[in-house]
């Protein structure tokens, strides 16, 4: 019996150890789990720029980080956030409105909230793909001004997600966009740029050949160059 009682707890124990960590917002409650990875030779110690990575819908952050970031090549911190819907094998980021509403506002804290836990060198850095994208784009109209540089990739975004709430511009925005994307179209990252530009974002858009998923592929390079090239600027 006391065996039994041993492994029960010795399961417990490694189930809580191995279990990603939490970000919790107390503002409206929301909590999201992350993982922590590290480039460039790094330290968990070390003050660091902050990259925090949004995966696409039914993707898990580990995923994503394997497969779209496993390349950066320059120290820094990177922080995947979990989408917080279930969707399939994995998570997504919000649809409605009132979604991105409740949302957008925790992802913002959320990140404000890591950057304070880890050793942080300025403002961190968002890349959103796909349903992250539009997350990403979200942030950049809405909260701008809490990050150095945001990076959307495949995403869109729409006045109707925005809705009336206060606007603060204030990270420069990245984003690419696939011509042939069949999942996203390129109609709908122009939509979203033109909608940045009007609130007065500096936003530079680069469309390329490829379809959806151009970050795992054939733009896989120039995005993570593009990517380490803003990271080393902020030392």
């Amino acid at each position: 019996m006391k065996k039994i009682i041993l492994i029960i707890f010795v399961l417990g124990l490694a189930q809580w150890w191995f279990k990603d960590p939490t970000i919790s917002v107390p503002t409206n409650d929301v909590s999201f789990s992350y993982i922590v990875e590290y480039s460039g030779n790094s330290r968990r110690t070390d003050y660091l720029p902050m990259l925090v990575a949004l995966h696409g819908n039914g993707d898990t952050a580990k995923n994503f980080y394997n497969s779209a970031l496993d390349q950066l090549n320059v120290p820094a911190r990177i922080i995947l956030l979990k989408g917080p819907i279930s969707h399939g094998s994995g998570s997504a980021w919000p649809w409605s409105a009132s979604d991105f509403a409740l949302y957008g506002k925790a992802v913002n804290e959320a990140i404000e909230l890591l950057a304070q836990k880890y050793p942080t060198v300025r403002k961190p850095i968002l890349l959103g793909f796909s349903g992250g994208g539009m997350m990403a784009y979200y942030q950049a109209a809405k909260y701008g001004n809490s990050y150095s540089y945001i990076f959307p990739v495949s995403g869109q975004l729409s006045n109707e997600h925005l809705g009336d709430a206060t606007f603060r511009p204030g990270a420069k925005v990245i984003a690419f966009h696939g011509k042939n994307d069949s999942v996203i179209s390129i109609s709908g990252g122009k939509n979203a740029v033109n909608i940045l530009q009007v609130k007065g974002v500096n936003v530079m858009f680069s469309e390329f050949d490829g379809g959806h998923h151009g970050i795992f592929t054939d733009m896989k390079s120039k995005i993570t160059q593009a990517i380490e090239q803003k990271i080393t600027s902020l030392k």
